[in-house]
């Protein structure tokens, strides 16, 4: 019979403890995501429903991916509603969109959808390699800078201020950073110290400030979806990541970032004070 020593059976245990502890942290932070759901709404058949999971206290939302995609839709001039009843979308992601009968969920895919379905002309002033370009800076701010920011939000600012400001209770904040915390560890940027993640943030910025340089959007007088990308991500950094170092670096070493994210909002966001919790001057 096979037997197990005690040297064994820990790792084991603590395994499985891990996992019926995260199961159970997960169905709490549904519940609270349930809790604050809005009854549906009617909407004519030619307006996006954009499922949102409510306002940040200095953005318009405190997920780079929903600003995103927002953004795409302003920048598009698409009919869309918000809807915020906090429900995850068929993939368990947020955000995720209604149109024409068919639910679509992952802000990339949401946008490649509309492209298609709308007929949507944003990207095709760019030329092949412009394309190519573009997609390789989208995969690297949604698929790295983007986790460099959850590991920064999660577990170097401790304060969470953003988070209080838009009314997260204790039990969310405790059970989010939980999940959060976990991701980035298995992604494997979580395991990196604060000094190796400013390093490898800054590699991020620069990349993006060398390409733009002083054109207005990143492939020159008219914005593409890339620009959509790039302001959800460093929308986080600048508004919702107050005194940190990479904020602190935008500000200071890459100033064309720090334009253009001001130029996203002021061109694209002509009613941001309506959409944000804790509206300003600046």
């Amino acid at each position: 019979m096979f037997e197990m020593n005690n040297t064994g059976t820990l790792p084991v245990l603590l395994a499985l403890a891990a996992i019926v502890l995260t199961s159970i942290l997960f169905v709490i932070l549904k519940f609270c995501r349930n809790s604050k759901r809005v009854p549906a709404q009617t909407v004519p058949e030619d307006v996006v429903l954009l499922h949102h999971c409510g306002q940040g206290p200095h953005a318009p939302s405190l997920s780079p991916f929903i600003l995103k995609l927002e953004t795409f839709l302003r920048v598009t001039q698409t009919p869309y509603q918000i809807i915020r009843d906090y429900k995850m979308g068929p993939k368990g992601k947020v955000p995720w969109i209604e149109y024409s009968g068919t639910n679509m969920c992952d802000s990339q895919l949401c946008m490649e959808y509309l492209k298609i379905k709308l007929n949507l002309d944003l990207d095709d002033h760019l030329s092949v390699k412009e394309k190519a370009i573009s997609t390789a800076f989208q995969r690297m701010v949604d698929e790295h800078t983007y986790w460099v920011m959850v590991h920064w939000r999660w577990d170097f600012d401790r304060e969470k201020i953003c988070f209080k400001q838009a009314n997260w209770g204790s039990l969310a904040l405790t059970v989010s950073a939980y999940l959060q915390r976990r991701a980035a560890w298995t992604q494997g940027v979580g395991r990196h110290n604060k000094e190796e993640l400013l390093e490898i943030v800054r590699k991020d910025f620069s990349a993006l400030s060398d390409f733009l340089g002083t054109k207005h959007f990143f492939f020159g007088d008219r914005p593409s979806c890339v620009d959509c990308s790039v302001f959800g991500q460093l929308s986080q950094f600048l508004w919702h990541l107050p005194g940190s170092e990479p904020n602190a670096m935008l500000k200071k070493e890459f100033l064309n970032l720090y334009e253009f994210c001001h130029r996203m909002k002021d061109h694209f966001w002509p009613d941001w004070n309506d959409n944000i919790l804790l509206p300003t001057n600046s």
